[in-house]
């Protein structure tokens, strides 16, 4: 009998998920062994000798697993997806190459940078458009706005907004102060000197979508989408249907050159939660996309529209297409830093933005455009909160069914059993 081993030591609500699903789903033919009843003592001293491992990429015994048969369920090498300048470099070769057909991603720059001092020669150089754009916000009646983000951090530290140089020239002079300061409290959103070298800079989205998800008579928020991505071997890559709408804890109002309330525009559970004390419970921030629909939505400073069906099925269509594209790209174009296994598979937590065409009427869901953000390796799954706790299952069921079982891949754009396939090709290199 074929056995699989489950083991999260640092996350006891995606243990359990993990579990129950392995154990619904492979249990009747499989031994599930709970590698919690007998944990290893450090990550060298990891079992080798089971047919899968579903577990915490610290405790996957890589070597061992290199040439094997066995299933498991991280790749070794995948920074190209999840640190942010790594995949910037690799979405921008992809349009270099490709500049018919443009990723749905923020237009982003990578700046290398340690001391505040080196920002005037980047401002010179590597960021002279980002530069010009700034000048310019200077006479502009609306300034163009930009996001600053630590290419390693997490949790949204380190995460500033922009419209002037005097700005930016601040935000790096503070991280120097940060850098020096042995202590940092719960509530900081600082980022740590050794983060403090890779960074990128985007445009800001300025028409993202809000939504009044609670209560129709509060003032609207921001939010991103989470979608949970399953990558299998090299490669296939499905999306589960069941994305969440994670909201910012605060209403959004437009950034203002004076101050900007970044509790407004960081949709991050994790920020919301450390920068606003009286919270409702995340339950009130974190949503199923579906369960949405007829809610009252607009753009800042437009008019009110009900988000229909319609749009919420055309958002979903282009998350795959999103999706999709930007994984077969970075596959493509930085197969060093991610390195595809046969034998691997992987939930990876996609973030994305939905923004609406201002050219477009609100009321047509062809007016709502999704935006890539980010990437992230194992997905604190907790911030999805109880109420949604059989998503997470169902998200490590299918994840089972694909990865460990191999039950794909099927047609891109086909969904089945809530899971679609978003892209497969064979891009291994032998």
């Amino acid at each position: 009998m074929p056995n699989a081993w489950v083991y999260f030591p640092g996350a006891p609500y995606t243990h359990r998920a993990a579990l129950d699903a392995a154990q619904h789903v492979v249990g009747a033919s499989w031994e599930v062994v709970d590698g919690k009843q007998d944990p290893p003592s450090d990550a060298d001293a990891t079992p080798t000798h089971y047919d899968a491992y579903i577990a915490d990429y610290d405790y996957l015994p890589f070597e061992a697993l290199a040439g094997s048969s066995a299933r498991c369920s991280s790749y070794m090498i995948r920074k190209a997806l999840i640190r942010k300048h790594y995949l910037a470099h690799s979405i921008h070769t992809h349009s270099v190459k490709h500049p018919e057909s443009p990723l749905m991603v923020p237009r982003t720059w990578m700046i290398d940078i340690q001391f505040a001092d080196e920002l005037d020669e980047l401002l010179a150089d590597d960021l002279y458009d980002v530069r010009e754009a700034l000048e310019q916000n200077e006479v502009a009646e609306t300034p163009k706005w930009f996001i600053l983000k630590p290419g390693m951090a997490d949790q949204a530290n380190g995460i500033r907004l922009f419209s002037s140089v005097e700005q930016l020239e601040q935000i790096f002079e503070e991280f120097e102060d940060d850098g020096s300061e042995e202590d940092e409290d719960d509530t900081s959103n600082a980022v740590m000197a050794s983060q403090l070298r890779h960074f990128v800079i985007q445009e800001y989205i300025a028409s993202p979508l809000l939504l009044s998800p609670a209560d129709p008579s509060l003032a609207p928020r921001k939010f991103h989408l989470r979608a949970y991505v399953t990558c299998v071997g090299g490669l296939q890559v499905y999306l589960h249907d069941d994305m969440l709408a994670l909201f910012a804890s605060m209403p959004y109002t437009n950034p203002q050159t004076h101050s900007v309330d970044l509790r407004g525009h960081l949709s991050n559970t994790c920020f919301g939660k450390r920068h606003t004390e009286a919270m409702d419970g995340q339950e009130g921030n974190v949503f199923r996309w579906q369960d949405l629909i007829d809610q009252p939505a607009c753009m800042p400073g437009g008019s009110t529209f009900s988000l229909t069906r319609a749009h919420v099925d055309h958002v979903r269509q282009k998350a795959v297409d999103v999706i999709g594209s930007v994984f077969g790209a970075v596959a493509r174009e930085s197969s060093i830093h991610w390195q595809l296994w046969p034998n691997a598979f992987e939930i990876f937590g996609v973030d994305l933005l939905v923004s609406l065409d201002t050219t477009q009427n609100e009321t047509d869901p062809a007016s709502l455009q999704v935006w890539l953000l980010e990437i992230n390796a194992q997905p604190d799954f907790a911030q999805s909160g109880p109420q949604l706790t059989s998503v997470v299952h169902h998200v490590f069921e299918r994840a089972i069914q694909v990865g460990v079982l191999q039950q794909g891949p099927w047609p891109v754009g086909e969904s089945r059993d809530q899971c679609t396939c978003c892209f497969q090709s064979d891009l291994i290199r032998t």
